[in-house]
């Protein structure tokens, strides 16, 4: 089976509408004069059972008229409280400028739900509260939540977005390596002394990685790149050369041949809102990241065959579909085709060139290496 390589290109304007968390609407919530009152649709407006609309949002039937955020929400499970689909959801939030970060949603913020002139459904901040923060001595305070919710949980995702690597063969035969430790051991742990070649260090700390599996695509074979395994961290104690180092939180045995990468600055790692990738994108699941599980069930970190060269960004939202499969006809004779049914979601959430990591947001039943991702 070719896989489908999607050959839209973005412009600048999608770019610019997608840069940031929730920065998806620039339009202002009706003032009292200008709409009917909040959680109430106008006249001509449908219910909030079967409402599509010209933008074809359906809602939940059971959606709340107001939400309280509270820590451990994430962006998705909120949109799900409203929305059917909630990759939908830049399409009803409705920023407020009168409220201090409009573009983000924090721990007691309440959102309210409401229908604009038009009929259309929106959410806008209808209040920011003050979070208590309980202190045993000498007394309470109050202190803000200065922390925004995240699209998905970070706990799912955070190693991958700081620990995970795919670079080409030529990239990583280029980068600096561990030549042996000084004990003439094979294997070397937390707080043993190792050598390393290939550069000038000029940083204190680096990560340790290991050349792992290439990464191909189903049916053409093509090479995407190759992905690399994190093995701890390594601390400078003299530049040299070779340079010695001091292994520190290892998370696995390293060995001669690692390689060795400067630490990235610590950056915004959540800036990205759910939204569904065009409709013409089409590609594959190739690989898991969690070398620990063998099934992909909810939360699952995986690899698809789709980047940064068709388009791809941290929030894209894609339908995943099982293999089509051939039968004898048990009636007629010969051969039917059956359809590959629709098995689950997932979100993009890191970005290369030729591959990104995207993140099971829902399983509705076995999901499998090398099934279908496309437009949900």
């Amino acid at each position: 089976m070719n896989s489908i390589r999607s050959s839209r290109r973005f412009g600048a304007a999608l770019s610019l509408t997608t840069a940031i968390l929730l920065a998806a609407c620039a339009q202002s919530p009706l003032s009292p004069e200008s709409g009917p009152a909040a959680g109430e649709p106008p006249s001509a407006a449908p219910s909030a059972q079967n409402i599509a609309g010209p933008a074809d949002i359906p809602l939940r039937p059971d959606h709340p008229q107001t939400y309280t955020v509270v820590p451990g929400d994430t962006l998705w499970s909120i949109a799900g409280r409203f929305l059917s689909n909630p990759w939908q959801w830049r399409q009803i939030w409705r920023q407020n400028p009168q409220i201090r970060n409009p573009n983000r949603i924090y721990p007691g913020d309440v959102l309210q739900f409401s229908y604009d002139a038009a009929g259309k459904p929106q959410l806008t901040v209808a209040e920011r509260q003050e979070v208590p923060l309980l202190k045993l001595e000498p007394q309470i305070r109050v202190e803000t939540l200065t922390q925004p919710i995240p699209p998905v949980p970070r706990d799912a995702v955070e190693s991958f977005l700081t620990r995970a690597l795919i670079l080409s063969e030529g990239e990583w035969k280029s980068a600096p390596y561990i030549v042996a430790d000084d004990d003439n051991q094979v294997i070397y742990a937390d707080r043993d002394r190792v050598y390393a070649r290939g550069r000038d260090f000029d940083q204190p700390r680096y990560q340790v990685f290991r050349v792992k599996d290439e990464l191909r695509e189903p049916g053409s074979g093509r090479y995407l790149g190759t992905a690399g395994t994190y093995l701890g961290e390594a601390m400078l104690e003299k530049n040299d050369d070779p340079a010695t180092f001091q292994l520190v939180n290892a998370v696995a045995p390293v060995r001669a041949g690692d390689r060795l990468f400067e630490i990235e600055a610590e950056r915004e790692l959540y800036s990205f809102e759910p939204h569904p990738v065009p409709p013409d994108t089409e590609g594959f699941i190739i690989t898991q990241l969690n070398p620990d599980v063998t099934q992909i069930t909810q939360y699952s970190s995986v690899i698809i065959n789709l980047g940064a060269q068709e388009g791809l960004e941290p929030g894209h939202v894609l339908a995943i579909y099982g293999k089509s499969r051939t039968i004898d006809d048990p009636v007629r004779g010969g051969s039917v085709t059956l359809p590959g049914e629709r098995s689950g979601l997932v979100m993009v959430y890191k970005v290369h060139d030729l591959v990104s990591y995207a993140l099971v947001m829902q399983a509705e039943r076995a999901i499998r290496l090398q099934d279908r991702v496309t437009t949900p």
